[in-house]
């Protein structure tokens, strides 16, 4: 990846984000890794990317951070090539939250502030409500100044999780990736955190990356992958309603699962 000479100045607000018939290999002349990739993501919106382990879900994020150029085709945000802008100014308006949390033993408020130190408490605290993490904050010893252990050790993994959403959004980009981000969650703060996040993301672009039929089926699309093409894109009800449809077997293929270990639950 190039920095271009003579960036142009990143978009005042970002309104759409799309892939034109992007095609990409990580060894030229090896098998393809995407393959004429088509999807466009307008403001306001989150767009689920779903598929199996492989299928280039996380490959198709890279390419939006210029981890990595396309083959073929370009990624656009509204009409601009991204290879034409500043790839600081480029990652700047990206924040992403991975499934594997990476905490410090600081205090709770330095961790959510670790990408975005100049940020006030007050901002802090609002991120943290968003991430419905505000709550089990205040309820600790010292709230936003207790020190967390190593890693994290003295935090749940759906509250680490929290911690890392939280993050991401006091970043306050106009593009939020999340990766996983409700796996450690249980349902009924998963679906309070989806909902303040679709409030929160009016203005930006969403991205979420994830196996989790709860969550996948909050989005406004929902990119299904398989081999690395994007061979379905629709909403959850577009999706179900095709006979012999990839996503339609993936959604029975999940909740035939559920149904199995609730039945050996009870056994």
């Amino acid at each position: 990846v190039k920095e271009i000479a003579e960036p142009m100045v990143f978009p005042a607000k970002v309104e759409k984000i799309a892939w034109h018939g992007v095609n990409f290999s990580y060894d030229a002349g090896k098998q393809r890794i995407l393959e004429d990739i088509n999807l466009v993501s307008e403001v306001g919106t989150i767009t689920a990317i779903v598929g199996s382990t492989g299928t280039g879900k996380s490959t198709l994020m890279s390419l939006l951070l210029r981890l990595y150029d396309p083959d073929q085709g370009a990624v656009t945000i509204n009409d601009t090539d991204i290879s034409q802008l500043s790839i600081i100014e480029l990652r700047k308006n990206v924040a992403i939250a991975l499934q594997k949390n990476i905490l410090f033993t600081r205090t709770i408020a330095e961790n959510i502030a670790y990408a975005a130190p100049e940020k006030t408490l007050e901002e802090i605290k609002l991120a943290a409500g968003v991430a419905c993490a505000h709550d089990f904050i205040i309820e600790m010893e010292r709230g936003y100044d207790t020190e967390l252990g190593e890693r994290g050790s003295k935090l749940s993994a759906g509250q680490r999780q929290r911690l890392s959403i939280a993050r991401a959004i006091l970043r306050d980009t106009p593009i939020l990736i999340l990766d996983e981000p409700t796996a450690s969650l249980d349902a009924v703060t998963e679906h309070k955190v989806l909902s303040n996040l679709r409030d929160w993301g009016q203005n930006r672009v969403v991205f979420l990356v994830t196996h989790r039929l709860s969550t996948i089926r909050t989005a406004d699309q929902i990119a299904f992958m398989e081999n690395g093409n994007i061979c379905e894109l629709g909403t959850h009800e577009e999706l179900m309603r095709l006979k012999n449809g990839h996503y339609r077997d993936f959604v029975e293929t999940e909740i035939d699962g559920i149904s199995n270990s609730v039945e050996q639950h009870h056994e």
